[in-house]
């Protein structure tokens, strides 16, 4: 909370000051009532005159302190409110920014839901103490004026005062105590409940084509009942100390009564003083309260913020440097005795892949062969445990792919995934993801239309009655399979890609769609270098050069003939891809 202060110096300096003022406003608010008691309320129900000029200190007292509370209390929940949802909108972006930089490892040891659940529910638990906070200063403040104010009166009277505050606050540690094993188990179970809904809703198809809805229904139904029952225990503990908090000052308050009640009768003390007393302590109890939820909430806050701690502090990052690539040519990747291990396994061994710049390679392999490891070592989306991936120019020598500058690997290296993403925008938005307005896209409408074309897209988008303005829904659910592949493959080569990496982009075309989209690609030719991830016999065919992949291992590499003559697993891995009369 000090952080989200300090980061917003002007409304937190503005709340503290008022909510200062407020708090003294509260301590002259009972020194006004007993003001007038004594020189007004009692004079008058006795029968004597009150004159002109008492009545005006006594109206003027009340009302402009009670102005001035109120502005204040209007004024802090406005300055107060800004710093909250600043401070929770700027850690928020932290965390959804370092998601970004996580590198894809760690993304795959962490469920979706809970990184949601941390980035929405953990954020806002972190900062919600802050709407108490500068009220609970204040109050502090007004405790602190109003136990001198009590001392000063009468010290048996204040005694009773600094009782009850010194029993409120011993409550209250009692309380957090209680409360925040508590407080941790819900934040937990509330995650977890965001992950079972997230992964349900993500695999609704599945669910619903496999007749799993009672067992979603149960495995979420648990999960809510675990956070039901985290939520109820919290209840418990607030179920038990609430009540106690609130009995303590009416106690308090019947005791300045009795004791007041004999201080007045002895002539030791005004009636206006007992009134002055019993309405602080009627106000002190609000700031009691104050403190008491502020306290209760952070537990809550400590919970989130151990989560958001957790993502934060996590150095799974992907490095970057600051070497730039020549522009110039298609890209030239050599993979270098490179290994990839998780955990145990060994997921590549001493890989040694060469893609010369302009050439088409097709990297085939069985299932669990390691495909997709090389796809992500090759983006960039994880680096080797040891060896170097090496990216250079027809002109320059290679460069290790971690020395490059953040920005170079996106804007040279192009992957179409067999996992076609498209956000809930219209066709244009997801081409171009530059987030400006049409007149001022980052691309011109014919370099949108040309890579249209190349997709074999531009047909897909005069079929759709709003052309490229059409809304394509939540992952681009209102487009076939294969019309998202061939959207996403145009955004791909709207970017001019010197590296294009295409991971069994192909799958859910049609064969006549296919062979016209592979066309395009092997017209990039020269011009591209071009990694094709699969075993389709139509992929294979537009290749320079073939490279087998077995358990982690490249097993051989040559051309097509070569490999079908030389390598018994070779054939088998296209025979699973196609039947024998679609081999080339």
């Amino acid at each position: 909370m000090l952080d989200g202060s300090l980061a917003h110096p002007r409304p937190a300096a503005l709340a503290t000051v008022v909510g200062v003022v407020n708090g003294l406003t509260m301590v002259l608010s009972a020194w006004a009532i007993g003001w007038t008691t004594d020189h007004l309320v009692i004079p008058a129900l006795a029968g004597r005159e009150v004159s002109r000029a008492t009545w005006w200190v006594a109206v003027g007292a009340i009302l402009g302190v009670s102005t001035v509370r109120w502005t204040t209390i209007v004024l802090r929940g406005i300055a107060s409110g800004r710093v909250q949802h600043a401070a929770q909108a700027r850690t928020r972006r932290a965390v959804v920014r370092h998601y970004l930089d996580l590198d894809l490892g760690w993304h795959r040891r962490h469920s979706p839901g809970r990184l949601l659940s941390t980035a929405v529910s953990d954020v806002d638990a972190v900062w919600l103490p802050t709407a108490f906070l500068y009220f609970a200063l204040g109050m502090v403040v007004m405790l602190v004026v109003a136990m001198v104010q009590l001392m000063t009166r009468d010290a048996a009277l204040g005694a009773v005062g600094l009782t009850l505050v010194t029993s409120v606050l011993a409550l209250n540690l009692l309380y957090q105590r209680a409360l925040t094993p508590r407080a941790q188990a819900a934040q937990a179970a509330r995650g977890d409940l965001g992950a079972a809904a997230l992964e349900s809703i993500d695999g609704g198809q599945v669910v619903r084509t496999l007749g799993l809805v009672d067992h979603e229904e149960r495995r979420i139904g648990d999960a809510a009942g675990r956070l039901r029952a985290a939520n109820v225990r919290m209840g418990d503990v607030s179920s038990l100390f609430d009540p106690m908090l609130e009995l303590l000052p009416t106690g308090a308050i019947l005791a300045v009564l009795a004791v007041g009640a004999g201080r007045v009768e002895s002539g030791a003390l005004t009636v206006g003083v007992v009134v002055e007393v019993v309405y602080l302590l009627l106000t002190v109890s609000i700031p009691l309260n104050v403190i008491s939820r502020f306290l209760g909430m952070l537990p809550m806050s400590a919970a989130g913020g151990s989560r958001v701690a957790a993502v934060l502090e996590s150095d799974n990052v992907t490095r970057f440097g600051a070497r730039r690539l020549a522009d110039e040519g298609p890209l030239d990747v050599r993979v270098v005795h490179a290994q990839v291990t998780r955990g145990s396994r060994v997921l590549l061994d001493d890989i040694d892949l060469h893609l010369a710049p302009g050439e088409i390679v097709a990297l085939v392999g069985a299932t669990g062969a390691g495909k997709s490891t090389v796809v992500d070592l090759v983006t960039r989306q994880i680096d080797p445990t040891s060896g170097v991936v090496r990216i250079g120019t027809p002109t320059t020598d290679g460069v290790d792919a971690v020395e490059l500058a953040a920005d170079q690997v996106a804007s040279h290296i192009g992957l179409v995934a067999q996992d076609s993403w498209l956000f809930a925008g219209s066709l244009l938005d997801n081409l171009v993801l530059d987030g400006h307005p049409r007149e001022a896209r980052s691309y011109r409408d014919d370099e949108v239309e040309a890579a249209l074309v190349a997709a074999r897209a531009d047909e897909v988008v005069r079929a759709l009655p709003d052309g490229l303005d059409t809304i394509v829904g939540e992952r681009g659910g209102r487009l076939s399979g294969g019309q998202r592949q061939r959207i996403c493959l145009a955004r791909t080569l709207l970017r001019g890609p010197r590296l294009l990496v295409l991971d069994d982009a192909t799958s859910a075309l049609d064969p006549a769609v296919e062979r016209d989209v592979l066309d395009a690609i092997a017209d990039l030719r020269g011009r591209t270098t071009v990694l094709v991830v699969g075993g389709r016999p139509s992929s294979v065919a537009i290749a320079d050069r073939v490279v087998l992949l077995d358990r982690g291992r490249i097993v051989s590499s040559g051309t097509h003939a070569e490999l079908m003559a030389a390598e018994p697993a070779y054939g088998r891995v296209l025979d699973a891809y196609g039947s024998a009369q679609h081999r080339v």
